[in-house]
């Protein structure tokens, strides 16, 4: 099951959130269990949902975001958006889940999207950044990127190859290197494999990296090495081991780190955070019970 494997539709829940009251009257239910909260962040990062969606800051942009769902809608409302879009809004282009999602998996995504009711918090102010060279954005997107300032008032850059799929491929990664001031790179599912990561290796700025779905294994995390300000890593259903997990030792920004299907162990994880206390480390739901289980 992938929840949203695809957004070629490009989603839209903008229309439904911007008019809340029109759609469906919010309720006050009692607050969920913090288990079927986490449940179902589970659910959400590891099928790349945040690869359309910002939640806190984080995530793509092709969708809304999703930072206050839980403020706008009610967790029914929520779970039948994702069965049926055009329930709510007849022009949607998102895809029906109706069928493609488990009954478990679609309640535990209804809790989590219901929890939140704010956005980001409010941070300092990044330092102010020079227009990018449109010459080398037209290379960029000449490989089937899109290429976007983060916010109007923001001109740090998102790079986002999964639209294209499988047509991307390490050379298609060549021009990043003339390309300043990327901090969000979305590369999950494509066919970038551990020889195309060399091209990342000078994106110092990078923050969010997406390489979900891919062909990378532990050899290619060793060009990640010197992204310091990397704050999120998505690995998941690639084929990194634990060993792998020793080239992030020093991503001391690093707070978010997705790895359900993968080859890493819980105690490989734990060596992990053992140099990285702060990091939120996702495995997926076995290997979170045993886990668990071994720290009983």
């Amino acid at each position: 099951m992938r929840l949203i494997a695809s957004c070629a539709a490009a989603v839209t829940l903008a229309a439904a959130l911007a008019n809340p009251g029109a759609q469906a009257q919010k309720s006050t239910p009692k607050a969920p269990p913090a288990s079927a909260i986490s449940t179902g962040k589970k659910v959400y990062a590891a099928q790349g949902c945040n690869a359309c969606h910002t939640i806190a800051g984080q995530g793509g942009k092709i969708g809304p975001d999703l930072s206050n769902a839980g403020g706008l809608h009610a967790q029914k409302w929520l779970e039948e958006h994702v069965v049926n879009p055009k329930k709510h809004n007849p022009n949607s282009t998102m895809p029906a889940y109706g069928g493609k999602i488990k009954p478990a998996d679609l309640a535990a995504l209804g809790t989590y999207l219901a929890s939140l009711k704010a956005g980001a918090p409010a941070g300092p102010r990044p330092a102010a950044v020079p227009k990018a060279d449109p010459q080398a954005v037209a290379r960029v997107e000449k490989t089937g990127a899109a290429v976007r300032e983060i916010a109007q008032n923001d001109n740090r850059l998102e790079v986002d190859y999964h639209l294209q799929g499988t047509a991307i491929t390490d050379a298609s990664l060549a021009p990043l290197k003339g390309l300043k001031h990327v901090v969000e790179l979305h590369l999950g599912r494509t066919s970038v494999t551990d020889a195309g990561l060399a091209a990342i290796k000078g994106m110092t700025d990078l923050e969010v990296l997406h390489l979900e779905n891919t062909k990378i294994t532990d050899a290619g995390l060793a060009h990640l090495k010197g992204l310091k300000k990397l704050t999120y890593l998505n690995l998941y259903g690639t084929a990194v081991t634990d060993a792998g997990l020793e080239h992030l030792k020093d991503l001391t920004n690093l707070r978010s780190l997705y790895l359900w299907q993968t080859k890493v162990t819980s105690a490989g994880v734990e060596r992990l955070k053992q140099a990285l206390p702060k990091v939120s480390v996702v495995l997926g739901y076995d290997q979170d019970a045993q886990a668990k289980q071994a720290g009983k």
